[in-house]
């Protein structure tokens, strides 16, 4: 039997070996110790749906062009309105506004797409920091 690239066959049918992965053992029904992989990192913007999608993207546009005055009074007017929870930075969805809002100011700004990527790359990245 052959395993995925970086896996070792297992010699019996409880024991499977990550060549790739840092050594944390666990007993399993008396049997062989399994090495098994944890995960820590981001996996990357959470996109919202649709319905919410078209709100985050208008809304990132208008304070883009208007400022964040603009997005504090939407925070305030819309506060009980769980379609602007992506404005708080705990919010799933929070990466994906801020990222909008970085690739509109850049378009804006006349940046080309690959730096418009960027900058709303690195908008998300640092709110996924912020609110992790």
């Amino acid at each position: 039997m052959s395993g995925s690239p970086g896996m070792e066959v297992a010699k019996t049918a409880s024991e499977v070996v990550d060549v790739n992965l840092t050594d944390r053992s666990v007993n399993v029904d008396g049997g062989t110790a399994i090495r098994l992989e944890t995960q820590t990192h981001a996996v990357g913007i959470i996109q919202p749906p649709p319905d919410i999608r078209a709100i985050v993207d208008k809304t990132a546009q208008f304070v883009a062009r208007n400022g964040p005055d603009f997005e504090k009074r939407i925070l305030g007017s819309e506060k009980n309105n769980q379609k602007f929870n992506f404005l708080l930075p705990t919010d799933p969805y929070n990466a994906y506004y801020q990222s909008k809002i970085a690739a509109f100011k850049e378009e804006a700004a006349g940046g080309d797409d690959a730096t418009v990527q960027a900058k709303a790359e690195e908008a998300a990245q640092a709110a996924a920091e912020k609110s992790g």
